[in-house]
């Protein structure tokens, strides 16, 4: 029992280090963004675009923040991670800024114990494989994930049939 409580206590401790660093993320994009606004000059931007076009520009922007938060959250909603997730940042025309790209680190390590593992790696292939549209790295974690699975799977039925 003592070790189970270890690892509950170092399980919570990771979760409440990747909030915090979510939080120092959080108000560093903030200040970011506010010293990109103090610096931005909105008379001398409204005169390069007509109205429809910035708005179409910063629908854009906005879409695409919104997508890959969404998509980027639905990873880390599947497995442990082992960071906040990070996100890659462009200054849109109206001087805020949106979420462009990101990523998360999935906790890789794989217990001894076999169906632990196998539970384990089917989880990283669910998230990896979680959002509709799959990026390279995406497709590639699971792909690895699926290989182990079956690589494990494989073992056990080797050890089942020697027996």
């Amino acid at each position: 029992m003592e070790v189970l409580n270890t690892t509950q206590s170092a399980s919570s401790i990771y979760m409440q280090l990747a909030q915090k660093r979510a939080e120092l993320a959080s108000i560093e994009k903030k200040d970011v963004e506010k010293s990109t606004l103090d610096s931005y000059d909105k008379t001398s931007s409204s005169s390069k675009y007509d109205e429809k076009d910035y708005e179409r520009v910063v629908s854009k922007f906005k879409k695409l923040d919104s997508e890959t938060k969404i998509h980027e959250q639905l990873h880390a909603s599947k497995v442990t991670t082992t960071t906040p997730i990070n996100y890659n940042y462009q200054v849109g025309p109206d001087g805020k800024l949106y979420a462009t790209g990101g990523s998360v680190r999935f906790d890789t390590s794989i217990p001894k114990d076999e169906a632990s593992a196998n539970l384990k790696l089917q989880q990283l292939q669910d998230a990896a494989s979680a959002p509709n549209e799959l990026s390279g790295a995406d497709a590639q974690i699971a792909r690895v994930a699926n290989l182990n699975r079956l690589l494990l799977q494989s073992q056990e039925q080797g050890v089942e049939n020697d027996s």
